[in-house]
């Protein structure tokens, strides 16, 4: 293990740069490229780009997800000007959420012809392809594409599920639809721009969670319409607004996060509420069902046959019609 005097030092750089810090940081603090060496021989340090190191803690105690956004921060830390992070990279460093297991390596774009070919590297590579002016911003003064050209890029490289999951958040922080429409026009000959359109269609600004989407593209990928999505219903005198509607057979779903009830001192009032609140509901003849993670992220056929279910046991009730889209607290 490096000595005491070495870790303080690297410790002042996290301190004043956070997790990852390059070599003109230390230099610029005036500590010796010597104390990097000796940390790094004693595997207290690691490089993760050219010139971008981390501690080997704050790696080992980072999740998947943590430890490539930290990558590919080193990785455009180091990278020439005019390079930004995209598809998954971007997802990581802009806080957009993903499904999927994170790649091995960060990748970045540079425009200019996509016949230019890669530049492939031990840390990351870069591509090159049109990034409009518009969709080159910064994040924490890292450079990264905007969040919807990483929708569209995390659609074309990820498949559907994780491009919807990734434009619901988008359309949900206020980016028209239009803008990543545009985008698809632009790529028309791109690889995987079919998957892309398919979820610059589908995508919903009202989807407020990724375990929402996930309820929704359990409909869409069995080509159902999806139901609609964070609905308002009075009843009682209160309004509750439910998580999905499927407006054609009366069945709402609620999607049950996995912290819902955990670790809460007023978890029993929690339940409660929300057995009143789905009784209540039932008197308006909605039929009911709930889904939690596992079951959207790995068995989502699951949601299907509950929402079939929850039609079958409403019997031939009229189907309720008193739910709006609107907030009544507008």
């Amino acid at each position: 293990m490096s000595n005491l005097a070495d870790r303080r030092q690297i410790s002042m750089l996290v301190d004043l740069h956070g997790a990852v810090f390059l070599l003109r940081d230390a230099d610029a603090a005036g500590i010796s490229r010597g104390v990097l060496r000796r940390m790094f021989a004693t595997g207290d340090l690691l490089r993760l780009a050219k010139s971008a190191f981390a501690l080997t803690a704050t790696m080992a105690d980072a999740s998947p997800w943590e430890r490539f956004r930290l990558r590919s921060i080193a990785f455009a830390a180091c990278a020439q000007e005019g390079t930004f992070l995209t598809g998954a990279a971007a997802a990581a460093v802009l806080g957009l959420p993903m499904i999927a297991d994170p790649p091995a390596l960060p990748i970045a774009i540079r425009h200019g012809s996509p016949h230019a070919g890669h530049r492939l590297t031990p840390y990351g590579s870069v591509r090159h392809g049109p990034l409009p002016l518009r969709h080159r911003t910064t994040k924490s003064n890292v450079p990264v594409v905007s969040p919807a050209y990483c929708a569209i890029d995390v659609a074309r490289h990820f498949g559907p599920r994780d491009g919807l999951v990734v434009a619901d958040k988008v359309l949900h922080m206020g980016t028209p639809r239009e803008v990543l429409a545009d985008l698809t026009r632009r790529m028309d000959r791109y690889p995987g721009i079919s998957e892309a359109r398919w979820v610059v269609e589908h995508a919903d600004q009202r989807a407020e969670s990724p375990l929402e989407t996930l309820g929704r593209f359990a409909f869409l990928s069995a080509s159902l319409p999806a139901p609609k999505s964070n609905v308002w219903i009075p009843v009682g005198g209160q309004w509750f607004r439910v998580d999905h509607l499927i407006p054609e057979t009366g069945v709402i779903l609620e999607a049950d996060g996995a912290v819902k009830y955990d670790n809460r001192d007023d978890a029993s009032v929690l339940i409660a509420n929300d057995r009143d609140r789905e009784r209540l509901l039932r008197g308006l003849d909605f039929g009911l069902a709930r889904y939690q993670w596992a079951i959207a992220a790995h068995r989502p056929a699951e949601i299907l046959y509950r929402a079939r279910e929850a039609a079958r046991l409403r019997g031939s009730k009229p189907i309720p019609t008193c739910w709006t889209l609107d907030s009544p607290f507008a």
